[in-house]
């Protein structure tokens, strides 16, 4: 059954690995920089994280550290053999290469934004990786917010994020997050939204195009 576009859903998406190409991508572009297994990546930027009582990248998205401290620290936290070919406090650069924009995604997104929906973004984000998104949404006139981690100090999938954003975007009716992590998508139906967890356009269009038409 569709929903009128008119009852005032609002869509939130996610970027990295929604309107980019998928995570794995990135991963593969650092990893083939660096010289170093992602595995080991991962331990030494968790070695960081746990140093803050953190996970993941999580220092990086609430702005708890800045990418050069964090890049000097997770290089810090590699076994003392291993030496990374590129400068670490730089990695915003190589997760972005060569990634583009999901164009066909905002294709659609933008004809929801006709019809009447609202649609913001909301994203893990980094204060220094700023530069390549904008790059990349240069031409992208679809959102009515922005909504970015490591301005608000709260990330996904803190229940948090989904309340500021039901106040920034207010709603009588159903509230949509368009996001790739699992963990993220759990969280927002746990604070009682619809999401759609992307795995590729096909799906996620044809059930964007289900509910509004």
């Amino acid at each position: 059954m569709l929903t009128d576009p008119g009852a005032d859903a609002v869509i939130w998406c996610d970027f990295g690995g929604v309107l980019t190409p998928p995570i794995s991508t990135a991963v593969d572009s650092i990893v083939a920089a660096s010289g170093i297994p992602w595995a080991v990546l991962a331990t030494a930027a968790e070695t960081v994280a746990a140093d803050e009582g953190l996970q993941g990248f999580a220092p990086l998205e609430l702005g708890r550290l800045s990418q050069a401290e964090w890049g000097r620290r997770v290089t810090a936290a590699l076994p003392p053999d291993v030496q990374p070919r590129i400068d670490l406090g730089d990695w915003g650069t190589y997760w972005y290469s060569g990634r583009e924009l999901n164009g066909v995604l905002v294709e659609e997104l933008r004809r929801l934004r006709h019809r009447g929906l609202r649609i913001g973004l909301l994203t893990n984000s980094v204060l220094e990786w700023e530069r390549h998104r904008e790059r990349m949404l240069a031409a992208v006139d679809v959102f009515t917010h922005v909504l970015r981690s490591h301005e608000l100090g709260i990330a996904k999938p803190d229940p948090r994020v989904f309340e500021h954003a039901a106040r920034v975007l207010e709603t009588g009716g159903e509230t949509l997050l368009i996001d790739d992590s699992p963990q993220n998508c759990r969280a927002a139906e746990a604070y009682g939204w619809t999401v759609i967890e992307h795995h590729d356009n096909v799906s996620t269009i044809a059930e964007l195009r289900q509910r509004y038409g």
